[in-house]
């Protein structure tokens, strides 16, 4: 029968486990001091959650307005493309009254329901007259308080030229 590699005999030829640890080789508390898995320091036991409870307001806040602002952009980018999109339905050859307004109206329709309060507002071309523009004017959902975006594209009108003419 072997033995276990408790019960071997250890300084001075005495049988029993080493100090420090039980009969069956593994390691017992002693009443000293125990280690501790923050460098000795006792005094930050806790101190996670309370750090945790102290930041989350303000992770929470950043992740907020990250996604907002993020919102602005995309609306501030969908208003661009719907101005430009009445622009150039506005400017074609002999469009009617109120072709830009529809297509942008469309394209805003299309673009979600995110978007709020939008207006389009197209100008010209008067008689005689080269220019186009369209301005959108939009809200985004808010989570915070934002200003409204307003974006303009202007194009010129197309018409037939003689050989020559600019």
């Amino acid at each position: 029968m072997t033995r276990g590699p408790s019960h071997r005999p250890h300084r001075r030829g005495t049988a029993g486990p080493p100090p420090g640890r039980d009969p069956l080789g593994r390691f017992r508390r002693t009443g000293g001091s125990r280690p501790d898995r923050t460098g000795g320091a006792g005094r930050d036991r806790g101190a996670n959650p309370v750090e945790l409870a102290v930041l989350m307001p303000a992770i929470l806040v950043l992740l907020f307005a990250s996604i907002q602002a993020a919102a602005w952009f995309i609306a501030r980018a969908t208003a661009v493309n719907a101005a430009q999109a009445a622009v150039n339905a506005q400017r074609t050859y002999q469009a009617r009254e109120g072709a830009g307004v529809a297509r942008a109206e469309d394209f805003l329709r299309r673009a979600g329901d995110w978007l709020v309060g939008w207006e389009v507002t197209v100008t010209g071309p008067q008689p005689g007259g080269e220019r186009v523009s369209a301005t959108v004017t939009l809200r985004v959902v808010p989570l915070v308080p934002l200003p409204d975006i307003s974006e303009t594209a202007f194009g010129t009108v197309e018409r037939f030229t003689e050989a020559g003419e600019p």
